[in-house]
């Protein structure tokens, strides 16, 4: 009966994995990133999930390796990909919008105020 628990805990470690994923990708595709940032977020989600990984493995199972944990985080990562990953994807690019929106008239505005305070240092 532990197994089994633990083997649920490890399927729902796959679609937290997956969410953390497309949460990544939707901030590639919200922002125009070049590609060191891409490598940093890449490097953020292997150590995010590999974290989540090794925590999970010594909590739940107390550090014992079992080929049903790799596979319930494999069903997992399935399940979400088959059930989930259009909603997330189409809710987390409309929350990322406004803040892309916010981010470029940000940036419009700095490029004016280093305009002008290049300006002003010319002109002195």
């Amino acid at each position: 009966m532990l197994q089994l628990y633990t083997f649920f805990i490890f399927i729902l470690l796959g679609i937290i994995i997956s969410f953390i994923f497309d949460f990544f990708r939707i901030l590639r595709k919200s922002f125009n990133t070049n590609d060191m940032i891409t490598y940093l977020e890449d490097f953020i989600f292997c150590i995010i999930s590999g974290f989540l990984i090794i925590y999970s493995i010594f909590y739940y199972n107390n550090g014992k390796l079992r080929l049903y944990l790799f596979i319930g985080i494999g069903i997992g990562i399935f399940l979400y990909i088959l059930l989930l990953t259009k909603l997330i994807n189409s809710i987390l690019l409309k929350l990322f919008v406004p803040v892309n929106i916010f981010i470029n008239k940000l940036k419009n505005i700095l490029k004016k105020v280093k305009k002008t305070i290049q300006k002003n240092n010319y002109n002195v």
